[in-house]
């Protein structure tokens, strides 16, 4: 009896300092896995777009690009024009052109305003009395009403200068000047045009010849009519190479000459647009391509080319001739 009462004394002991099995340690488990880390594809970055797209020298540059649906675009056209100067800027509704050709550019120029739906010209700047650049008013008129034309040379300096001011008499289109330092704005306000006149009595027509910066939010673009080198070097000594800075550049003269290097370098632009048909021989497109800088030539069978900017990309392509009034 004895010892079964210290039997059951010693069996009470063990189980009441183990609290009924706490103390016992557990049968080991299996281990918890290794978290595994699943490998998700990187997203790929969303394309940094340039400021000039340049779809003449690569056809694909705007795969996948569109302007906001809501915003106001500058588009400058030109006719399909070669040794003559006409470019067609429209934004919020008004047209502005910058010179008119001659008689057969001017016509080119007019059926290219007839496809674009114009049939009213606000202003009409003339950089210089030369034929290429002026005597295509009469069809211009006749085609879309030109309510003013600006001039910045006197009326007599050319017999070019005279029939226009002749014709615009008898036809109520204003004549105004413009001169160097003069501005102006389109629409709103967002466009502006800046232009530059060297009045150095030394220097030809050409040279004296108006500069005309257009200039959108962040995007520009220069038009030199038929400045050369000398005139070139005239205004650089007089404005701040950074002024004349822009994108694009409307090649002087057609592409006949080179350019200043000195003005080359102040522009810097990423394309040049030659207003001729194609001339690979000539000094100013020896000169481009030496320089690496893309050229477009105006002159092509069946599609005009267009610039088109939203103020902070430009789109430059060649546009067919059966979808030129359906671009808005």
């Amino acid at each position: 009896m004895r010892r079964l009462l210290g039997l059951l004394t010693a069996v009470g002991l063990f189980l009441g300092g183990t609290a009924f099995g706490e103390g016992i340690p557990a049968s080991p488990g299996p281990e918890a896995p290794a978290p595994v880390r699943i490998a998700r594809p990187e997203p790929e970055p969303t394309p940094v777009m340039p400021a000039v797209i340049n779809c003449v020298a690569d056809p694909g540059a705007d795969a996948g690009f569109h302007f906001p649906m809501d915003a106001d675009l500058l588009h400058i056209w030109f006719p399909n024009i070669m040794n003559a100067d006409e470019a067609i800027l429209i934004f919020q509704g008004e047209t502005w052109l910058i010179d008119c050709g001659d008689e057969k550019n001017g016509a080119r120029g007019a059926e290219l305003i007839s496809w674009l739906g114009i049939d009213r010209i606000r202003k009409l700047f003339n950089t210089h009395p030369h034929h290429d650049h002026l005597n295509g008013l009469r069809i211009t008129d006749e085609t879309a009403k030109v309510e003013e034309l600006r001039i910045c040379f006197g009326g007599a300096s050319t017999e070019h200068m005279i029939r226009a001011l002749t014709y615009a008499e008898e036809n109520g289109i204003r004549v105004a000047e413009f001169r160097d330092g003069s501005e102006f704005a389109m629409g709103d306000g967002s466009v502006t045009l800046k232009f530059w006149c060297n009045t150095d009595p030394s220097l030809d027509m050409n040279n004296q010849s108006a500069q005309t910066l257009v200039r959108y939010g962040e995007r520009t673009i220069l038009f030199t009519a038929d400045m050369e080198r000398s005139g070139q070097a005239n205004l650089l000594s007089r404005v701040p190479a950074s002024a004349l800075k822009a994108d694009l550049l409307k090649y002087p003269h057609h592409g006949k000459t080179p350019l200043e290097d000195d003005f080359l370098r102040a522009v810097s632009p990423e394309a040049a647009i030659i207003t001729n048909k194609t001339v690979p021989d000539w000094g100013g497109v020896r000169y481009l391509a030496a320089k690496g800088i893309p050229y477009i030539y105006t002159n092509q069978t069946g599609v005009y080319l267009h610039l088109v900017t939203d103020g902070e990309h430009w789109i430059v392509e060649q546009v067919p001739q059966d979808r030129v009034g359906k671009i808005r």
